[in-house]
């Protein structure tokens, strides 16, 4: 199901947080009588390193967790259903409240925005959740009208991708912030008071951005290694198994 996102099919859309604006990537549109439905596979290599949510309970459980910045966070999510047209053995998303727990950190890392990912067939979701250090925000609400139409198998996954922006955005005339030619954000190193290692190295005065490793070739193997592309091995993204 990883692989069916089409994240390349979505516009870019821009959220705006306290003058400090991010890109992020549209949601396909779900309204009216399309209707996604997240079905169990079993068997499926991609949900090996997985964990399980369970609606039944009311706490905010784990989504996944990552690490930037030298500090540990999990990203926690409160999942409220209701009953599914579909069938007893299913559930509707309802609302959905993210937060954001930093363990130790260095910088404290918030959460900008989280946009709803399908597959062009309706058939597989992902909850894109865009970070960024010195945030104004640690939670995120997602209601009816972004998680309408969206049908739980009981036993199928939730599947969550955490991409992180870069402190400082570049912002144009128009308010909005500007893209490189990759689409990636451009961005300044630091703000005169903290300095974005994850997206620069500092050596005196060379300053050069990093590259991204998020496109490179996971194919890609050292030293006879095997190549592996299995969630769960990167903390950058999760699945979860839905039961009620």
């Amino acid at each position: 199901m990883h692989k069916e996102v089409t994240s390349f099919a979505i516009l870019i859309l821009f959220l705006f947080t306290c003058k400090m604006s991010v890109a992020q990537k549209k949601e396909l549109p779900v309204g009216g009588e399309q209707r996604i439905i997240l079905k169990k596979i079993d068997n499926n290599p991609f949900q090996e390193y997985s964990s399980t949510i369970d609606l039944a309970d009311s706490r905010k459980q784990l989504v996944m967790a990552g690490q930037n910045y030298q500090t540990n966070y999990g990203i926690y999510a409160k999942i409220e259903m209701v009953n599914s047209v579909l069938g007893e053995e299913y559930r509707t998303l309802k609302n959905i409240d993210f937060e954001i727990v930093n363990y130790k950190p260095t910088y404290f890392i918030g959460i900008d925005s989280v946009v709803v990912s399908t597959t062009r067939a309706l058939d597989g979701l992902t909850f894109i959740i865009y970070t960024r250090a010195l945030s104004d925000k640690s939670t995120y609400n997602l209601g009816k009208n972004e998680l309408k139409n969206i049908h739980f198998e009981n036993g199928s996954y939730l599947h969550s991708e955490r991409i992180l922006n870069p402190m400082f955005p570049e912002i144009n005339e128009s308010g909005f912030p500007v893209l490189l030619n990759d689409g990636r954000i451009a961005c300044k190193p630091d703000n005169g008071k903290a300095f974005d290692f994850e997206f620069f190295y500092k050596d005196g005065r060379l300053v050069v951005r990093k590259e991204d490793y998020d496109k490179e070739d996971l194919n890609k193997v050292y030293n006879n290694e095997i190549a592996s592309t299995l969630p769960g091995k990167r903390c950058s993204s999760s699945f979860n198994k839905i039961m009620f």
